[in-house]
């Protein structure tokens, strides 16, 4: 009778324990991207600059870029992206249990006298049951400050953007 009372008090410990476990959400961001444009000023729909980045997110939102390839020619950034300084924050503002995931972002890249900032929401979803998020855009608005020669193309002030995680087909917004 000891050795029942003994399995069942150790059994009641460990189902008791484990209410009190949290899981970790992850809602992490990263991974390889593709930024496309938009111009602000006609010609709508201009295709400008588009870039492909790599990064991480630190534990505190800031984005830690490993890469910027631009993929289109022009006279703001080199194509390399070689020299250019690109920092950012992703900050999450829906609850891990939210089955709809949302997030701030800032992006820069600064080069050659050149200021890019995008400015968006990323949305995701939220699988509930194991708190993973996968995010499937950050759409938003871009400027564009600096040298003269870099607001023509229509895109003075700005317009906006639409940047997709991984492989996923980028359209413009």
């Amino acid at each position: 009778m000891k050795k029942f009372a003994i399995v069942g008090l150790l059994a009641l410990g460990f189902f008791l324990g484990g209410c009190g476990t949290t899981r970790t959400p992850t809602t992490e961001a990263g991974g390889h991207w593709e930024v496309i444009f938009a111009a602000g000023n006609p010609p709508v729909n201009e295709t400008l600059f588009n870039f492909e980045t790599t990064f991480t997110v630190s534990g505190s939102g800031a984005l830690i870029v490993t890469n910027v390839n631009f993929l289109t020619t022009g006279p703001c950034f080199a194509v390399s992206g070689v020299g250019d300084r690109v920092a950012g924050k992703w900050s999450v503002t829906s609850a891990p249990s939210d089955p709809i995931a949302t997030a701030n972002v800032t992006y820069t890249v600064q080069g050659g006298g050149n200021l890019l900032t995008l400015t968006g929401t990323a949305t995701g979803s939220t699988n509930t049951v194991t708190d993973v998020t996968n995010w499937s855009a950050v759409t938003g608005t871009w400027t564009l400050t600096g040298n003269s020669n870099c607001t023509g193309s229509g895109a003075s002030p700005g317009g906006t953007f639409t940047m997709c995680p991984n492989g996923t087909t980028c359209t413009i917004t």
